[in-house]
């Protein structure tokens, strides 16, 4: 079973961080639960079977235009800007060079972690010393998005829009789903123009066991343009030991 998506408005989840670069998103959670008898092949709560599915060639990348104006002339900008101490241009204008970048380069993801504990603001989090988890235990995540899209309101905000949905791989490369588990909706608007952010994620997966990988795929609605990332992980059969134990 799946929960239902999440939707979240919420502008004072917005901040400043670091450089002022960062925005900060929600934390979206699913759950797949998996028979132990069977682990990866049916689905429990019901009578469809989830069998190895498999994976379809990916898209070929979009074609992204060349910047308007050449970066060596933006960067040679903020050079003159800075050698005439003005400090609050010079970083406005860093601020679009970084933008140009990152259009340029198109939606993508970075810095995929498996983490201890949800994380706390924009790199700060604590890692998981291992990836291997008992049944039940709720797999936490950290990751970095960069190149979305943001679409302009009228009350002159700026709106993103996210879909994030996940599913377990075999190490083979089978998915063992028969479509994407829906981990909900981000929907983000601000009166800042951020260069990127990041979301916490929480999986919970039962039922399963053996070793897998947690394949996360996010969506820039208003491109259309999908990033993915795949976190490897154990999980458990029922009374193992915990992880770190003697």
């Amino acid at each position: 079973m799946t929960t239902p998506p999440k939707r979240r408005t919420d502008s004072r989840l917005w901040q400043a961080l670091g450089r002022g670069l960062g925005l900060r998103a929600v934390a979206l959670a699913a759950v797949l639960s998996l028979p132990l008898a069977m682990p990866g092949l049916a689905q429990s709560g019901g009578s469809s079977v989830l069998r190895p599915v498999p994976q379809a060639a990916p898209a070929p990348a979009p074609v992204i235009a060349p910047p308007p104006r050449a970066l060596a002339e933006m960067g040679a900008q903020i050079d003159a800007l800075l050698a005439r101490g003005q400090s609050d241009e010079a970083r406005l204008a860093a601020r679009r060079f970084l933008r140009q970048v990152t259009d340029s380069i198109g939606f993508g993801v970075t810095n995929a972690q498996l983490t201890a504990a949800p994380a706390e603001g924009f790199g700060m989090f604590a890692r998981r010393a291992d990836n291997r988890y008992l049944t039940d235990e709720p797999v936490y995540a950290y990751v970095e998005v960069y190149g979305f899209s943001m679409s302009p309101l009228a009350d002159g905000g700026n709106r993103l829009l996210f879909d994030v949905a996940f599913t377990l791989e075999t190490p083979d490369g089978r998915q063992v789903t028969d479509g994407m588990i829906p981990m909900g909706e981000v929907m983000l608007d601000s009166f800042s123009d951020p260069i990127d952010g990041f979301f916490h994620l929480t999986y919970r997966v039962t039922g399963a066991s053996g070793v897998y990988s947690l394949r996360t795929e996010v969506i820039d609605r208003a491109s259309g343009q999908r990033a993915e990332f795949r976190l490897p992980v154990e999980f458990l059969p029922p009374g193992a030991p915990a992880p770190g134990s003697k």
